[in-house]
């Protein structure tokens, strides 16, 4: 469900003041206005494709998109209180850039030094990408009794996490705390992540990673993969996620093998973030979570059937966010709003 409001040249109250949220994904960016009341119908948007040309593209565009809506909004840089950046990480906070990033194109991208050149005496706030959506569900749809201890994590080009534990967003020394991704959940694996480490739990949940999965197994498996090849044309290059769950809903025995994998370490995933941090719930995003209904469903049979398998601790609800792909800016917004209002969740 998509539910921002998408307004063209429309007349603002030039007193009013605004804030400004971007998020900065593997494949998309995308940047929302809106009056600093942060009222869900009231945010404007941009999206527009990653650009990887060289490490200044995605300040650039950033710069671009935000002065594009303002000036179709007729609303002026002082009217604006504060800019959140929310990216992929790993984030430098103090030099406001990005570094050892898997899937920007660049392994060091400056964010916070260009678009305060073009827009000085506005603060800039930057937050791994997962810690400013877990801040937008606690804002916009979270229930009173999960907000203190909720965890967010989004399956897509890769796997990320933002945690609030005890009412506090989790940041690390660096601001790169739950790179849950990242963790290892099978040190004997071949498997190599983007990051430069073997069997991190990326490499076989993200859509990155049943995409090599598949490629991988593919050239060696005895289960049939008609429908799958049928799908693309017998053109193995052609294979991406969104191929392996369509030709599993259709009855690929190889395709369902290959989510078979992606439950089983998805699960074990959830029951080691569980252990880690007790959450009351786990909200999910993503582009993966287009197909929820063949990811979560048996990862919720597990926990409430035979949970200690996989996590000690009581387990939590397990939701999808109703804004998918969208939660990032969100997040970056409220990031925004509770700078401005010194809100304890961020202190």
């Amino acid at each position: 469900m998509y539910l921002f409001t998408i307004l063209k040249h429309a007349v603002m109250n030039i007193e009013e003041e605004y804030i400004v949220g971007a998020d900065i994904g593997g494949t998309w960016i995308r940047v929302a206005l809106c009056p600093v009341n942060l009222k869900e119908e009231n945010i404007i948007s941009k999206i527009v494709q990653t650009p990887k040309e060289n490490e200044f593209s995605i300040s650039n565009t950033l710069i671009s998109l935000i002065t594009q809506l303002l000036i179709e909004n007729k609303i002026e840089k002082e009217q604006i209180l504060g800019i959140g950046l929310a990216s992929a990480g790993p984030l430098d906070t103090e030099t406001g850039e990005v570094f050892n990033n898997a899937n920007l194109g660049f392994k060091e991208i400056p964010l916070k030094k260009p678009i305060q050149e073009r827009f000085p005496g506005v603060p800039i706030y930057l937050i791994n990408d997962c810690n400013a959506s877990v801040l937008g569900v606690h804002y916009f749809e979270a229930d009173d009794n999960e907000k203190e201890n909720l965890v967010y994590i989004t399956v897509s080009t890769g796997i990320g996490g933002g945690v609030i534990c005890n009412g506090h967003l989790l940041l690390g020394k660096d601001g790169n705390a739950a790179e849950i991704g990242h963790g290892i959940v099978n040190r004997q694996s071949n498997f190599q992540c983007n990051c430069g480490a073997f069997g991190c739990w990326e490499v076989y949940s993200s859509g990155t990673g049943v995409k090599n999965r598949a490629l991988e197994a593919i050239k060696t498996t005895n289960l049939s993969s008609k429908i799958l090849m049928f799908m693309i044309d017998n053109d193995e290059s052609k294979i991406t996620a969104k191929e392996i769950f369509q030709a599993a809903r259709g009855g690929d025995k190889f395709s369902k093998s290959i989510i078979g994998q992606c439950v089983f370490y998805m699960k074990l995933g959830v029951g080691l973030v569980n252990n880690y941090y007790d959450c009351a719930s786990i909200y999910f995003g993503g582009a993966m979570m287009k197909d929820h209904d063949l990811i979560l469903p048996p990862v919720i049979e597990q926990l409430n059937t035979d949970p200690i398998l996989f996590t000690i601790n009581h387990p939590p609800r397990i939701k999808v966010t109703k804004f998918l792909d969208t939660i990032g800016v969100m997040g970056a917004l409220a990031l925004v709003k509770y700078k401005l209002e010194e809100n304890p969740i961020i202190s």
